[in-house]
């Protein structure tokens, strides 16, 4: 008896494995290829006449990876405020990010997406401290929603992008 209920338990364990469905993490990151601009608030889908926040991602390596670059809008121009290289790495099955803001500061990020819709990036400074956690949410492939929380989830800032 012991063994059949051994046996039925494995075979259950087996069944709902191969049932697990695998997200194409480097598809997903594809999406986030374009050009995309800051909507009034992270509540809205209206883009004012000139939007606070520029973001430019180039595709590279087929897409598998991207060059973005985020820009703010100051004193009658856009400034570069961020620059960083996202890719899928086969390896880890991951997207990982190599990045620098402004101030100089470098950062890398782990993460990936939980379904086409859903993508959890860490980062750390090259201290090895936790920076930020950034959740995004793709609404369709021209709406997505940004939010950076610190290490125990309050909320850092959000954006909600739309593609131009």
């Amino acid at each position: 008896m012991k063994c059949k209920l051994v046996l039925l338990v494995f075979f259950c364990t087996i069944g709902t494995s191969a049932q697990e469905i695998k997200i194409d993490q480097a598809s997903c990151l594809k999406r986030y290829i374009g050009e995309w601009v800051s909507t009034v608030s992270p509540e809205s889908n209206d883009v004012g006449a000139q939007p606070d926040i520029k973001m430019v991602n180039v595709p590279k390596m087929d897409g598998t990876a991207i060059q973005a670059e985020v820009f703010q809008w100051r004193n009658g121009a856009y400034i570069s405020i961020l620059v960083e290289l996202i890719n899928y790495d086969v390896t880890t099955h991951k997207i990982v990010a190599l990045g620098q803001n402004e101030k100089g500061e470098s950062f890398s990020g782990t993460g990936s997406f939980s379904d086409k819709d859903h993508w959890l990036m860490t980062d750390h400074d090259f201290n090895g401290k936790h920076t930020q956690t950034v959740s995004f949410q793709f609404f369709s492939d021209n709406e997505v929603y940004l939010e950076g929380q610190d290490k125990v989830g309050k909320i850092l800032w959000k954006t909600r992008y739309v593609k131009k």
